[in-house]
């Protein structure tokens, strides 16, 4: 391991989520801007489960990575969208934005095309139900860190722009929201970075030949290494007839969803102890659902 080495692929992971993170930002300034509670009342149903599957199907329409949704969901959760919502639609998104599916699509159409539908559906029911769960653990409404919906602060702590202009006042707002959050991914990359170097895909042939061991090890694999949602399909075939498939789809399930450089992102939008539940919860239903599975 080298500088070089280390430096290049920190710079590509950099380059390869910040085009998404300006994305999820600005979408977050035009939420603030836009969109009121009302609106966002009316348009959401009361019942926590039809609201967690409205929460899924936004996530398919706005193509961001795991760090750049957070924001969008922390802006729904400060305008009183239902937590279950929230929660569902920050999950959900990395896996069944259309970007990510179609680089699903490509890594496994000719080697395993089933495991295409296996990622879409078990994200889809991953995403739902730690939603609903979270949703009725954490006690606490405001779990978001810098205020709640009705002040004027956004994520680092700097004041709103309020001018006339909406396009000054949505430049202003991502340009804060940016600034605040961009550091933990930069902290989160470079750990990420090296770690890589650290666990390789060779260590991995030592795993004994369990498939419960070997779901838990890709699950840590996927969490440490932190690859974004639209290459990490290609990093997963690589592991075909070395693991079993289960442990596949887990690798791909729990990395958008949730890793070490997104988790230093919502510690810093979000309650410590939530982050944990989120993590714990999202953890077991994964380890769960592909333990029981047949590919």
């Amino acid at each position: 391991m080298t500088i070089t080495d280390i430096s290049i692929i920190f710079i590509s992971i950099i380059l390869e989520a910040i085009p998404f993170f300006i994305l999820g930002v600005l979408l977050s300034s035009l939420i603030q801007e836009f969109v009121s509670e009302d609106t966002l009342k009316r348009l959401i149903p009361k019942n926590p489960f039809l609201g967690s599957i409205v929460g899924i199907l936004i996530g398919f329409f706005i193509p961001t990575c795991d760090c750049a949704v957070i924001p969008v969901a922390k802006r729904l959760i400060k305008k009183n969208v239902p937590l279950n919502v929230c929660i569902s639609f920050m999950l959900a998104s990395p896996i069944v934005n259309p970007v990510s599916i179609l680089s699903t699509i490509y890594a496994f159409r000719k080697v395993m095309p089933q495991m295409i539908f296996y990622r879409i559906g078990f994200g889809i029911l991953a995403a739902f139900l730690a939603g609903i769960l979270i949703s009725f653990i954490s006690k606490k409404r405001n779990i978001v860190i810098n205020g709640d919906a009705d002040n004027n602060f956004c994520s680092c702590g700097g004041e709103y722009q309020n001018s006339d202009s909406h396009f000054w006042n949505i430049i202003w707002n991502s340009k804060e929201e940016f600034l605040g959050i961009m550091k933990y991914l930069i902290i989160g990359t470079l750990i990420t970075t090296i770690m890589q170097f650290i666990i390789n895909t060779t260590s991995l042939n030592l795993i004994v030949n369990n498939k419960i061991i070997q779901i838990i090890v890709m699950m840590l694999f996927a969490y440490i290494i932190s690859l974004c949602s639209t290459a990490d399909a290609f990093v997963g075939r690589t592991f075909l007839n070395q693991v079993s498939n289960s442990s596949i789809l887990a690798f791909l399930l729990l990395g958008p969803m949730i890793d070490l450089k997104n988790t230093l992102v919502l510690s810093d939008n979000f309650e410590k102890k939530f982050v944990m539940k989120l993590l714990a919860i999202l953890s077991i239903i994964i380890l769960i659902v592909t333990s029981l599975v047949k590919i």
